[in-house]
């Protein structure tokens, strides 16, 4: 049996712990969460590429030439063949070239598509994808703090939020067996909330175990890489890089000619040389060269790794395997363990059960932190009431007014950044560059918002906010289908319509929140941040007033008691 006071204690770092990480877990929960659907977020915010012919795999070698001859840097960078013909693949071949930049200094890549023309000849165009969901994913790893400050901020969260997972399950202890599952719903909303907090916690506990692990390795690698760089390595770990990155070079080019073996045989070859393996898409390098090669990125049944770098290397002339310790059954222990950690991070098992399941838990994380900090909240409402007092503390209406500006702010910000990617779509210049004006607008007002009307108010009018922007999402959509002039665009797609569909679910939710939040703040308890009530609106005790010729009559005289 625990000691009380060690349970105390352990309450305590469990509490602080929470409300000092509760908005950054949020953020990366909710975020997190979304990023499970990530591919169907590019999709659905990916307009249709203009004037681009559907080519046959049969008629890639075609394309792939033409595009090597006109763009020579393309043959050294590498030509991605797409084979799957999703909505954000705008044609069955792109590549990138460096852009203008000086010797040394970062720079961006131009985004390039090519199609075959009606009589044969090639057009190519240079269009920028769209981003979208790789801002989500950055909201999710880094709160939106910029590298590599938001990386070491989400680490320092990532060990608060481990300390926080121990303390809870210490403080569980004690009435473990009696209480694990049990969730009293009645009249008593804040022990349905503390019941609730403890089911949904402990139940995805080893999720959550496993998420801070992973995030704190993943935050941290750049560090911990440095400091095996200077400590263990003493300044030979350039070596070591080369060794790593020795997987992913192509041969060089030997500067004699060599015809192409066509894509669908390439395929054939790889399918007899690696059974279990699943591409994803086709890289060639030095496309006339007889040194010519191919890099097929893909997934290997029953294991769990980055899709976009597990793979093999065949020789683009002969289809001979170059290389394949990159994919998961050929990965040194090292790199099997790197990506196994990453893959648990981010749900990378396939299959529509597992990311199903991680899209919930987040969720339910994000409720999680959420909910941990009303909880407490009202508890120090009630502590309060034994002392007496009717009004909480200038700090407690603090923390619930961040609370309410920055969750909520969170979810319609996000909401409202996806509407963008139709409704700005050719109407702006840099549209990923709007998708961060649009978030961070909507965030931060949403926070001042929260902070000028009070938590009780403010949380529901931005829960209907955050119903109206979820809820302009399958609008959007309808709207794009019904009125073609607006420019727009509608995919039929299963991925994009699940998009939607969720969308419409999640505004209901927002929509039931916010009316139930609205019957809450109407008639609650008057001394509760979460009420519109003023708690000093308080009738006096009816003292009897003696009448002329006997009797007497009852009088209530409202008063205001001191704040």
């Amino acid at each position: 049996m625990i000691r009380a006071d060690i349970v105390k204690l352990y309450k305590t770092v469990h509490t602080w712990t929470g409300i000092t990480c509760g908005f950054a877990l949020f953020i990366a929960f909710y975020a997190g969460a979304l990023t499970m659907f990530k591919e169907p977020i590019s999709r659905w915010a990916s307009p249709p590429a203009v004037g681009v012919a559907a080519v046959s795999l049969d008629d890639a070698p075609r394309l792939l030439e033409l595009v090597a001859a006109a763009h020579p840097e393309a043959r050294e960078e590498g030509i991605k063949l797409h084979l799957r013909g999703n909505e954000n693949e705008p044609a069955r071949v792109t590549w990138e070239e460096d852009a203008p930049h000086q010797e040394g200094q970062a720079h961006e890549h131009v985004h390039w598509w090519a199609t075959l023309k009606p009589d044969g000849t090639l057009l190519a165009k240079q269009e920028e994808p769209s981003e979208l969901a790789d801002f989500i994913n950055h909201i999710h790893m880094r709160v939106g703090i910029p590298e590599p400050w938001g990386s070491y901020f989400m680490g320092v969260v990532s060990l608060l939020y481990g300390v926080a997972l121990i303390s809870g399950v210490i403080v569980l202890l004690p009435s473990l067996i009696k209480d694990l599952f049990a969730l009293r719903v009645g009249k008593n909303l804040k022990r349905m909330w503390l019941d609730a907090h403890n089911v949904v916690g402990v139940a995805a506990l080893p999720f959550h175990i496993a998420m801070a692990i992973t995030s704190t390795a993943l935050s941290f690698s750049g560090p911990l890489w440095s400091v095996q760089e200077s400590v263990i390595f003493g300044g030979k770990q350039e070596i070591l890089n080369d060794l790593d990155n020795e997987p992913f070079r192509a041969p060089k080019p030997i500067g004699e000619a060599g015809v192409m073996m066509p894509p669908a045989q390439l395929l054939q070859k790889l399918k007899v040389q690696a059974s279990d393996f699943e591409p994803r898409f086709m890289i060639f390098r030095n496309i006339g060269d007889k040194a010519a090669s191919v890099r097929v990125p893909g997934a290997e049944r029953g294991y769990v790794g980055d899709t976009h770098l597990g793979g093999v290397m065949l020789s683009a002339v002969t289809g001979e395997l170059l290389k394949d310790s990159t994919r998961p059954s050929r990965q040194d222990p090292d790199r099997r363990a790197s990506e196994t950690f990453y893959g648990l991070h981010a749900g990378q098992y396939e299959g529509a059960t597992i990311t199903w399941a991680y899209f919930f838990l987040g969720l339910s994380g994000a409720w999680l932190f959420y909910g941990g900090n009303l909880l407490w909240i009202e508890t120090r409402r009630k502590n309060a009431r034994k002392g007496g007092e009717v009004e909480q503390s200038r700090s407690t209406r603090l923390l619930g007014s961040a609370t309410v500006g920055v969750c909520l702010g969170c979810v319609a910000g996000i909401s409202l950044t996806i509407v963008a990617a139709k409704w700005l779509h050719g109407r702006v210049a840099d549209l990923n560059h709007w998708h961060e004006l649009v978030y961070y607008a909507v965030f931060l007002g949403s926070v001042a918002w929260a902070f000028a009307w009070g938590a009780a108010r403010s949380a529901v009018q931005l829960l209907w906010l955050c119903c109206a922007a979820t809820l302009a999402i399958p609008l959007t959509t309808l709207l794009a289908a019904l009125f073609p002039a607006l420019d727009m665009w509608a995919h039929g797609s299963a991925a994009t319509i699940g998009v939607d569909a969720v969308a419409f679910i999640g505004a209901l939710c927002f929509a039931w929140m916010a009316i139930a939040t609205t019957r809450r703040i109407r008639n609650g308890p008057a001394d509760s941040i979460w009420s519109i009530q003023k708690a000093g609106d308080r009738a006096a005790p009816r003292e009897p007033m003696a009448l002329p010729g006997g009797g007497s009559v009852t009088l209530t005289v409202p008063i205001r008691l001191n704040r």
